[in-house]
């Protein structure tokens, strides 16, 4: 009877379709979807629960230093495109071994002993400029004083010219021409030296500024390498000496226990 019960034909119950009205929505949510998201749903509210829960018997007077840097991960609505769901400060970098740090500590302090010595190298260059500079300036004052000296103590004589004129007005004209045409090789001869004087202040006062430059970069980076000279000193293995802490006090020898 199984057998023929079987081999009867019979409808097929096909599952019910989305109406067509409704079809913007999506498939039609069967019982099993449904209780897929209610369980969500459900498991969702009590985690939600719980939180609430932890965050009304919180201890006010708890303090980390880590609250005043870090900051949650928000919410997708608050933060738009910046949102990634991971706290701020929290790369999830892992810490790095001491050893890994000592050598990365002697390499910078490598590389800023080479800076500092370049530096250095740059501020006796611009010393023996602005020396130079300076001593040529003063050296053609001392060459110009010691011109003068001599000519006021030998006055040279220069030979005498007569001139011979028809009468006293044409006399008279020539000695103004002559003082006129000497007051103006006076003039053209001073606003030379201005100019020299001045071309001369202008480059002592750009070699100053370069010079003030460099002496500050080089004590910038001989601080650097004191204070990485101590960051490793206090990072050694053995005992050793140097560096003061925070409060003014020195750091005294790990001694060996005998």
């Amino acid at each position: 009877m199984s057998s023929l019960r079987n081999s009867v034909q019979r409808r097929s119950h096909r599952e019910r379709a989305q109406p067509l009205e409704r079809e913007r929505l999506g498939l039609l949510e069967k019982k099993k979807d449904y209780q897929k998201r209610a369980k969500d749903y459900n498991k969702k509210k009590a985690v939600l629960k719980s939180l609430r829960a932890k965050a009304a018997d919180r201890n006010e007077d708890e303090f980390y230093y880590g609250m005043m840097s870090r900051k949650g991960p928000g919410a997708s609505i608050t933060r738009g495109k910046a949102f990634t769901g991971a706290v701020d400060n929290d790369r999830g970098n892992k810490a790095m071994d001491v050893d890994t740090v000592r050598l990365l500590k002697t390499q910078d302090l490598g590389y800023i002993r080479t800076m500092r010595n370049v530096a250095a190298k740059e501020l006796r260059e611009l010393e023996e400029r602005f020396v130079l500079a300076g001593g040529t300036e003063q050296d053609e004052e001392d060459d110009s004083d010691d011109d003068m000296g001599i000519s006021a103590s030998r006055p040279q004589q220069k030979p005498k010219k007569i001139v011979f004129f028809d009468g006293a007005g044409e006399r008279e004209q020539a000695l103004e021409k002559k003082v006129d045409d000497d007051a103006m090789d006076e003039d053209d001869e001073d606003d030379k030296k201005e100019k020299l004087a001045y071309k001369k202040a202008q480059n002592l006062e750009k070699l100053q500024g370069k010079l003030k430059a460099a002496k500050k970069k080089l004590r910038t980076l001989k601080d650097a390498e004191y204070e990485l000279e101590i960051q490793k000193a206090k990072m050694a293995k053995t005992a050793t000496s140097g560096g003061v802490t925070k409060a003014g006090r020195r750091i005294k020898v790990r001694e060996r226990k005998r």
